[in-house]
Formats: C-alpha cells, sequence, structure tokens
C-alpha cells in the first residue's frame, strides 16, 4: 500500500514483524534526476512483497530506485538497504552511524553480547537476558549484507534524484540518528526521532554516548523552530504540527524523568526493579530490552542533573541523592 504524502513524494507502508509496531514507512522521493527512498524496511518476504508493490503503484521497479538514504541503523530502516543495492542503488547515511552498524550486525556479535552483560549488570534475570539476546541476532538476520555504504555528514546536502535535502544529526532512539529536511519545501523526514503518537526508544547501552536522553531533548529542541511545514516520520501518519509535537514529547520526558525518581523510591534499587515499576507489562524479549535500556537512560539523565546516583555492584543499584529525597515516596513493590 502506498499514498501521496507531500508533492513529489509516495509512502510505502511496509509492514513488520514486531508486537506493537507493525508498519515501517518508507518515502519514495521523484527528483528531477530519478527516483529516490528514505528508509527501506526490515527484510522480509512480506516485506519485500509490499516494498515492490509500493514502487509498482509509482510505475518502477527495484531497479529504478537510484539511491537509498537511511535513517539510522536499526533494522527496520536499514534491513533491505542491501536488496535495493543489489538493485543497482546508492545507499547513504551518516557518516558516524555506518561504523555504528557495522558493529551493532557484526557477525561476531560483539556489542550484542557486550549489552547482555550490561544488562545482567543492572538486574535483568539470565533467563530474559538470553531471550533478549536470542530475539536481537534473529532480527540481525533481517538485515541484509551491504558491500558499501556512502557516508554524509552533518550538515551537508543529501541530493535525492535533484531535489536537495540537508542533513541534520539527531541523536538520541540512536548515537548518530539524522533526518533529512528539505528547506525549500519544509519537509521533514524525521525518521524516529519525532513520530506523531509515541516518542522513539531512548536506550542506553554499554557504548552509547554519555547521555542518550539528554542528546535527545536538545535535537528535539534544535528542531522545534524550523520553518517545517510536512513532517513526515518513520511511523504513523504525516503531520504539520513540528513545534507542537515538540512541546508534547519535550513535556512527556519530563513526566517521565519524575517517574523514574519515584519508581527509584527511598531506598537503594537496581534498575530492572525500576523498569518494571515504570513497564509494568512486557510481552516480549524486545520490550524487556527497550524498558530497560529506556530506564537506564532516563536514571543516567538524573544522574547527570545530580538527582541520582548510582552505586556499583552486582547488581549496580540506584539512588536518590538526598537533596531530592523528600521529593519521592516510596513505590508500590
Amino acid at each position: 500500500m502506498s499514498d501521496i504524502v507531500a508533492p513529489g513524494i509516495r509512502r510505502i507502508a511496509i509492514p513488520l514483524p514486531i508486537r506493537g509496531l507493525s508498519i515501517v514507512n518508507a518515502y519514495l522521493v521523484e527528483g528531477a534526476h530519478g527516483w529516490s527512498l528514505v528508509d527501506a524496511g526490515m527484510h522480509t518476504a512480506e516485506a519485500e512483497q509490499a516494498l515492490r508493490a509500493g514502487l509498482a503503484e509509482a510505475g518502477i521497479g527495484l531497479e529504478d530506485v537510484r539511491r537509498v538514504f537511511v535513517t539510522h541503523l536499526h533494522p527496520d530502516h536499514m534491513g533491505m538497504a542491501g536488496t535495493l543495492e543489489r538493485a543497482g542503488a546508492e545507499v547513504l547515511m551518516h557518516t558516524p552511524e555506518i561504523a555504528a552498524a557495522r558493529r551493532v550486525w557484526s557477525k561476531g556479535h560483539d556489542v550484542i553480547d557486550a549489552s547482555y552483560e550490561w544488562f545482567v549488570r543492572h538486574g535483568m534475570p539470565r533467563d530474559i537476558d538470553e531471550g533478549m539476546r536470542q530475539a536481537w541476532i534473529a532480527m540481525g538476520e533481517r538485515v541484509d549484507d551491504l558491500d558499501h555504504v556512502s557516508g554524509v555528514n552533518d550538515g551537508e546536502i543529501v541530493d535525492l534524484g535533484g531535489r536537495a535535502t540537508r542533513l541534520r544529526w539527531t541523536p538520541g532512539h540512536t548515537d548518530y540518528h539524522a533526518v533529512l529536511i528539505d528547506e525549500r519545501d519544509g519537509v521533514l523526514f524525521s525518521g524516529d526521532h519525532v513520530l506523531p503518537r509515541i516518542t522513539s526508544n531512548i536506550g542506553l547501552y554499554p557504548a552509547s554516548r554519555d547521555d542518550p536522553l539528554g542528546d535527545f531533548l536538545g535535537a528535539l529542541s534544535r528542531l522545534r523552530d524550523l520553518p517545517v511545514k510536512r513532517v513526515l516520520p518513520a511511523h504513523g501518519d504525516p503531520f504539520d504540527d513540528l513545534a507542537g509535537r515538540v512541546d508534547e514529547l519535550l513535556a512527556h520526558h519530563a513526566a517521565r524523568l519524575d517517574a523514574t525518581l519515584v519508581a527509584a523510591g527511598t531506598s537503594e534499587r537496581d534498575a530492572y526493579a525500576i523498569a518494571r515499576v515504570l513497564f509494568p507489562v512486557l510481552r516480549s524479549p524486545h520490550e524487556e530490552r527497550f524498558a530497560l535500556a529506556e530506564t537506564l537512560a532516563h536514571l543516567r539523565h538524573l544522574e547527570r542533573k545530580g538527582r541520582v546516583r548510582e552505586i556499583d555492584g552486582s547488581p549496580a543499584r540506584w539512588s536518590v541523592t538526598r537533596a531530592y529525597q523528600g521529593s519521592v515516596i516510596a513505590p508500590v513493590a
């Protein structure tokens, strides 16, 4: 299924085998000099069929896509990029995200193994952690191999078939997530940075930048007042009020930071225990990973603000600092 969402831009809905997140949007851009795609979906048979069908609705095939820009390394965005590359497309990403993608999807699983130990350190039971690890490895099997990815730096122009867009680095969801802005027409390809109904997962991992949530909030604020008329998100429907949605996301995370303090309570607790207060219903290994990583990102941001402290141990524990202990109550066990 596809639909026209802005002049010269068609959204292709690509199905995902993920509970609670059933569709990712790929955007087909028609320029004066050819066709380009922003994001590529996860590689399953159903997803490839949907991509081919969406292209066919525009009267083209895989071989007609000359350039693919991938907003970030997650499998629902770069999974089929290799298929498009083999059909003749050039694949582009934010330059430092290329190296990060190679590390995450390496056949040796070093990043996944390090994350397994990281989650053990923060209280995740080993059986749940092993389920997370296996699910992550299985997800990697839906990411195509790529022979070459061209790098684009922050602020540089990405030419989508003669349509000029500017790359903006928007860290948080991944360390080097990037969006594209068509400054002439006021169109923002927002990837997972600004979504219309949900907020993207912001997680802290062993190799993450120091404060992913702080990065995310700062990047949101820098985008807020850009002259954008149309936002094209990776999940959910396109929308027009960028500033209003940014304000909602900033308010949401302010509330989640307060909730994290309450969940930490008045005694020392490991991050997994705090996560289970914040996320009482977790239905899959992926949700377990996202919940703990997001809780850790909020705890790290609070730590950098002097509101909590991490206590080394096995597992590590977190405690609200004395100056803020009077503002929280013990969570319900």
